[in-house]
Protein backbone atom coordinates (compact mmCIF):
# COMPACT_ATOMS: atom_id res chain seq x y z
CA UNK A 1 0.00 0.00 0.00
CA UNK A 2 1.50 3.54 -0.98
CA UNK A 3 0.58 6.38 0.77
CA UNK A 4 -0.56 9.57 0.14
CA UNK A 5 2.73 10.78 1.84
CA UNK A 6 5.05 8.70 -0.31
CA UNK A 7 3.27 10.15 -3.48
CA UNK A 8 4.40 13.57 -2.40
CA UNK A 9 7.71 12.90 -1.42
CA UNK A 10 7.99 10.98 -4.37
CA UNK A 11 6.64 13.69 -6.77
CA UNK A 12 8.98 16.44 -4.85
CA UNK A 13 11.66 14.75 -5.65
CA UNK A 14 10.73 14.28 -9.42
CA UNK A 15 10.74 17.59 -9.78
CA UNK A 16 13.08 18.61 -7.33
CA UNK A 17 11.37 20.68 -5.05
CA UNK A 18 11.71 21.21 -0.54
CA UNK A 19 9.26 20.64 1.65
CA UNK A 20 9.55 24.63 1.83
CA UNK A 21 7.75 24.46 -1.67
CA UNK A 22 5.15 22.09 -0.71
CA UNK A 23 4.49 24.43 2.54
CA UNK A 24 3.93 27.63 0.59
CA UNK A 25 1.97 25.47 -2.13
CA UNK A 26 -0.03 24.14 0.35
CA UNK A 27 -0.47 27.51 2.58
CA UNK A 28 1.25 26.03 5.45
CA UNK A 29 4.30 26.25 8.06
CA UNK A 30 7.07 24.46 6.70
CA UNK A 31 6.50 21.99 9.70
CA UNK A 32 3.11 21.10 8.84
CA UNK A 33 4.48 20.23 5.39
CA UNK A 34 7.25 18.06 7.30
CA UNK A 35 5.07 16.59 9.23
CA UNK A 36 2.88 16.00 6.04
CA UNK A 37 5.52 14.02 3.96
CA UNK A 38 6.63 11.58 6.81
CA UNK A 39 2.82 11.12 7.69
CA UNK A 40 2.37 12.21 10.95
CA UNK A 41 -0.07 14.85 9.58
CA UNK A 42 -3.38 14.15 7.43
CA UNK A 43 -4.05 16.10 4.07
CA UNK A 44 -7.18 17.81 4.38
CA UNK A 45 -9.54 18.24 1.34
CA UNK A 46 -7.88 21.90 1.10
CA UNK A 47 -4.43 20.32 1.55
CA UNK A 48 -5.84 17.73 -1.90
CA UNK A 49 -7.23 20.59 -4.02
CA UNK A 50 -3.93 22.46 -3.69
CA UNK A 51 -1.97 19.53 -4.45
CA UNK A 52 -3.87 19.07 -7.70
CA UNK A 53 -3.39 22.68 -8.73
CA UNK A 54 0.23 22.67 -7.59
CA UNK A 55 1.38 19.31 -9.61
CA UNK A 56 -1.18 19.00 -12.19
CA UNK A 57 -2.28 15.69 -11.43
CA UNK A 58 -5.91 14.49 -11.16
CA UNK A 59 -7.21 13.82 -7.37
CA UNK A 60 -7.54 9.82 -8.37
CA UNK A 61 -3.95 9.83 -8.48
CA UNK A 62 -3.25 10.83 -4.91
CA UNK A 63 -5.98 8.65 -3.95
CA UNK A 64 -4.75 5.73 -5.62
CA UNK A 65 -2.77 3.16 -2.72
CA UNK A 66 -1.56 1.00 -5.31
CA UNK A 67 0.77 3.61 -7.75
CA UNK A 68 3.76 5.85 -6.23
CA UNK A 69 4.60 6.84 -9.59
CA UNK A 70 2.27 9.24 -11.88
CA UNK A 71 0.98 8.03 -15.10
CA UNK A 72 0.95 10.27 -17.71
CA UNK A 73 -2.97 9.68 -17.32
CA UNK A 74 -3.22 11.11 -14.03
CA UNK A 75 -2.10 14.31 -15.47
CA UNK A 76 -4.98 17.12 -15.83
CA UNK A 77 -5.24 18.51 -18.80
CA UNK A 78 -6.64 22.51 -18.55
CA UNK A 79 -10.52 22.54 -19.16
CA UNK A 80 -10.41 18.29 -19.93
CA UNK A 81 -13.00 18.08 -16.61
CA UNK A 82 -15.04 20.95 -17.85
CA UNK A 83 -15.30 19.55 -21.19
CA UNK A 84 -16.18 16.56 -20.10
CA UNK A 85 -18.97 17.63 -18.03
CA UNK A 86 -20.27 19.76 -21.04
CA UNK A 87 -20.42 16.39 -22.89
CA UNK A 88 -22.11 14.43 -20.11
CA UNK A 89 -25.04 17.46 -19.36
CA UNK A 90 -25.53 17.79 -22.88
CA UNK A 91 -26.49 14.10 -22.70
CA UNK A 92 -23.95 12.99 -25.20
CA UNK A 93 -22.23 10.46 -22.79
CA UNK A 94 -23.94 8.53 -19.97
CA UNK A 95 -21.61 7.01 -17.60
CA UNK A 96 -21.07 7.17 -13.88
CA UNK A 97 -17.51 7.24 -13.19
CA UNK A 98 -16.69 10.49 -16.44
CA UNK A 99 -13.19 9.77 -15.21
CA UNK A 100 -12.85 6.52 -15.67
CA UNK A 101 -14.17 6.28 -18.63
CA UNK A 102 -11.97 9.11 -19.76
CA UNK A 103 -8.74 7.35 -18.99
CA UNK A 104 -9.77 4.08 -20.57
CA UNK A 105 -10.57 6.04 -23.59
CA UNK A 106 -7.35 7.74 -23.46
CA UNK A 107 -5.35 4.15 -22.56
CA UNK A 108 -7.06 2.41 -26.05
CA UNK A 109 -6.04 5.14 -28.22
CA UNK A 110 -2.42 5.06 -27.01
CA UNK A 111 -2.59 0.91 -27.33
CA UNK A 112 -3.87 1.84 -30.71
CA UNK A 113 -1.90 4.91 -32.09
CA UNK A 114 -0.79 4.14 -35.41
CA UNK A 115 -4.59 3.03 -36.25
CA UNK A 116 -5.30 6.69 -34.95
CA UNK A 117 -2.91 8.51 -37.47
CA UNK A 118 -3.70 6.22 -40.11
CA UNK A 119 -7.48 6.83 -39.65
CA UNK A 120 -7.78 10.36 -38.23
CA UNK A 121 -4.91 12.31 -39.48
CA UNK A 122 -1.61 13.71 -37.31
CA UNK A 123 -3.42 15.49 -34.48
CA UNK A 124 -2.75 17.93 -32.99
CA UNK A 125 -0.08 18.77 -30.39
CA UNK A 126 -2.79 18.89 -27.03
CA UNK A 127 -4.01 15.48 -28.81
CA UNK A 128 -0.84 13.97 -29.57
CA UNK A 129 0.39 15.25 -26.18
CA UNK A 130 -2.22 13.00 -24.34
CA UNK A 131 -2.00 10.00 -26.43
CA UNK A 132 2.31 10.22 -26.23
CA UNK A 133 2.28 10.55 -30.05
CA UNK A 134 5.91 11.95 -30.98
CA UNK A 135 6.42 15.47 -32.81
CA UNK A 136 7.16 13.91 -36.16
CA UNK A 137 3.20 13.10 -36.62
CA UNK A 138 1.89 15.57 -34.75
CA UNK A 139 0.31 18.54 -36.77
CA UNK A 140 0.51 22.15 -34.75
CA UNK A 141 -2.82 23.78 -36.24
CA UNK A 142 -5.99 21.83 -37.09
CA UNK A 143 -6.14 20.89 -40.01
CA UNK A 144 -9.06 20.63 -42.17
CA UNK A 145 -9.17 16.63 -43.58
CA UNK A 146 -11.93 14.85 -45.41
CA UNK A 147 -13.66 11.93 -42.84
CA UNK A 148 -13.46 8.38 -44.20
CA UNK A 149 -17.02 7.91 -44.89
CA UNK A 150 -17.52 5.47 -41.90
CA UNK A 151 -16.49 7.88 -39.16
CA UNK A 152 -19.29 9.18 -36.77
CA UNK A 153 -20.31 12.74 -38.33
CA UNK A 154 -19.44 15.15 -34.98
CA UNK A 155 -22.45 17.03 -33.47
CA UNK A 156 -20.79 19.83 -34.71
CA UNK A 157 -21.42 18.91 -38.44
CA UNK A 158 -24.86 18.05 -38.09
CA UNK A 159 -26.07 21.46 -36.14
CA UNK A 160 -27.63 23.83 -38.74
CA UNK A 161 -25.06 26.78 -38.47
CA UNK A 162 -26.95 30.63 -38.92
CA UNK A 163 -24.29 32.52 -40.91
CA UNK A 164 -22.07 35.22 -38.94
CA UNK A 165 -22.63 39.20 -39.35
CA UNK A 166 -19.80 39.35 -41.32
CA UNK A 167 -21.50 37.33 -44.06
CA UNK A 168 -24.85 38.63 -43.33
CA UNK A 169 -23.23 42.44 -44.25
CA UNK A 170 -24.05 43.53 -47.88
CA UNK A 171 -21.01 44.51 -49.48
CA UNK A 172 -19.50 47.84 -50.59
CA UNK A 173 -18.95 47.48 -54.55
Amino acid sequence: MVTIAEKINAVLAQRRMLKRDLARALGVAPQTATDICKGRSAVTLPHLRKLCETFGLRPDYWLDESTLEPSPGDRMVPGQQQRVAGIVEAGLLDVEETGTFARQLVELAREHRAEWVRRFGAPAADVADVLGIPAEHRRSEPARTEEPQSAITPMSAQVERTPTAAAQAPSGD
